[in-house]
């Protein structure tokens, strides 16, 4: 069977490379059985033996759907839709987040709001590690800018407040300790100390340059 790493990087256009840091990532996420195999293969946050449901990080890794950017951008030109790969789930209603090329050819990580929930769109991060180091946060969903100031914890407590039945928060301790310990950096308590500012696609101007590229790439 194709390994996981290969089977996303297959998936991304041309001109984009995954940096050597991710590719770490989703090679140590499949040798620890971090890799489901459903319909479509994907890497969560957490080991395949943690069962999916109510209380964990609903992020994961998957390949890049070719027919997501011409939607999202209106634009059917692959000189501006090669130039993002979105894949990585970041909501349940069809958010994502991936990589970006600016005018310059420096790759940034950006988010790309569903818009018919999440309408953020900016830069998350500027470099791998910053970004693993986000996701390994563990917020539930990190489609919402609202609970950047939040820990995960917090987050979800706000969100799950008055639900007799919700299960206690898990953080994503095997993925955070990985990061942690292979790129010798610390994992924060809040996005906010990662990303520095938001945009909204729906904003009449922001000086975010994803949110200013998408802008003038929409069709």
């Amino acid at each position: 069977m194709t390994s996981f790493l290969s089977e996303v990087e297959g998936t991304f256009p041309s001109l984009l490379r995954m940096p050597e840091e991710l590719q770490m990532a989703l090679q140590w996420m499949e040798e620890n059985g971090f890799v489901r195999n459903h319909s479509i293969r994907f890497a969560s946050l957490y080991p395949a033996t943690v069962e999916q449901k109510q209380g964990i990080s609903r992020t994961h890794f998957t390949v890049v759907d070719p027919d997501l950017m011409r939607a999202w951008l209106g634009n059917d030109d692959a000189s501006a839709t090669g130039r993002v790969a979105p894949f990585i789930v970041t909501g349940g209603e069809g958010s994502q987040a991936g990589i970006w090329m600016d005018d310059n050819g420096v790759q940034r990580f950006v988010h790309l709001g569903s818009g018919s929930g999440s309408t953020l769109s900016c830069v998350l991060a500027d470099n791998a590690v910053d970004f693993l180091r986000l996701l390994a946060i563990g917020y539930e969903e990190i489609c919402w800018p609202e609970v950047f100031t939040l820990t995960p914890e917090d987050a979800y407590t706000n969100e799950h407040r008055g639900d007799e039945h919700a299960i206690p928060y898990r953080a994503p301790v095997e993925f955070r300790h990985w990061v942690e310990s292979t790129f010798h950096v610390t994992v924060p308590r809040t996005a906010s100390e990662i990303v520095a500012c938001v945009a909204d696609m729906d904003a009449a101007f922001s000086d975010d340059p994803f949110w200013q590229w998408a802008r003038k790439a929409a069709g």
